[in-house]
């Protein structure tokens, strides 16, 4: 087990530098910029918080970031060779932009599995602008992913519409976290993380967009739990039919896959009392 593994499993986040050159990622910069400018005011007064919430379905060209290296690559390095893929989004902090909430992003908590195996659901994030404190870079509580701490009890669920448009810039989801750490990248490097942690973002106080391109993946699809696997399939219907297509045969074998029998599991976005 490499370093970097054993970091994801442990402390529930790992960065893989360097992962992409220069020029690929001005290529991602121009489609993204083209995407976000495509959306109305609405869209970002919606999603404050966040800054955008794109699909990446939205541009045909994110399959080949989806789909090959060097995300595809990083993941196999991490001893993940056969990841499934879940879905991705164009998530970009306008200058001036306010911070992004905690939360945690998994939704499988009501099955034992989300309380002892070590990885599950995985975000690949790639921040197409050098991004520290000062323009919104990642913030995490590390092994917040298997440990309850106290922000657990003072988080609601997560992403709703009140929380996104930062109508309370005084709720305890924009407030500094007993043993946070920040997590800022250079333009080319893969932040992973378990779905599970606890993570934000800091305020973009510059004057320049801040864009990361968020992807999930399941590291270990067929190692799940049937009742689970079962929900993500119903889950992924929202991947853009004409994108998988496009994409396609590319992306058809990323998708996840279950014909067991098994009931989907309720998607529950609250950890138990379990999560100690």
């Amino acid at each position: 087990m490499t370093a970097k593994r054993r970091q994801l499993e442990h402390d529930g986040f790992c960065v893989v530098e360097g992962a992409i050159d220069w020029e690929n990622i001005e290529q991602l910069r121009t489609v993204t910029d083209r995407v976000i400018d495509a959306h109305d005011a609405g869209h970002f007064e919606d999603q404050r918080s966040t800054g955008s919430m794109i699909s990446v379905c939205a541009d045909a060209s994110m399959a080949d970031l989806v789909t090959g290296p060097p995300v595809l690559t990083a993941f196999g390095d991490l001893g993940f060779p056969s990841p499934t893929f879940f879905g991705g989004y164009i998530i970009s902090k306008p200058p001036g932009g306010p911070p992004l909430f905690w939360h945690q992003d998994w939704w499988g908590w009501d099955d034992d599995c989300s309380y002892r195996d070590p990885v599950l659901q995985t975000f690949v994030m790639i921040y197409l602008v050098d991004t520290d404190r000062d323009n919104g870079c990642l913030r995490i509580v590390p092994r917040s992913h298997l440990r309850r701490t106290g922000l657990h009890d003072q988080l609601d669920v997560a992403h709703d519409e009140a929380i996104r448009r930062y109508e309370n810039p005084d709720d305890p989801a924009f407030q500094a976290a007993a043993g946070e750490i920040d997590i800022p990248v250079r333009a080319g490097d893969l932040v992973f993380g378990d779905s599970r942690l606890l993570h934000a973002a800091h305020a973009n106080r510059s004057d320049r967009r801040r864009t990361v391109i968020t992807l999930w993946y399941f590291p270990q699809f067929e190692r799940m739990p049937e009742a689970v696997r079962a929900r993500a399939v119903e889950a992924s219907g929202p991947l853009s039919d004409g994108w998988v297509e496009a994409a396609a045969p590319r992306l058809e074998p990323l998708l996840p896959r279950y014909d067991g029998q098994a009931p989907p599991i309720v998607w529950n976005r609250v950890p138990g009392s379990s999560l100690r």
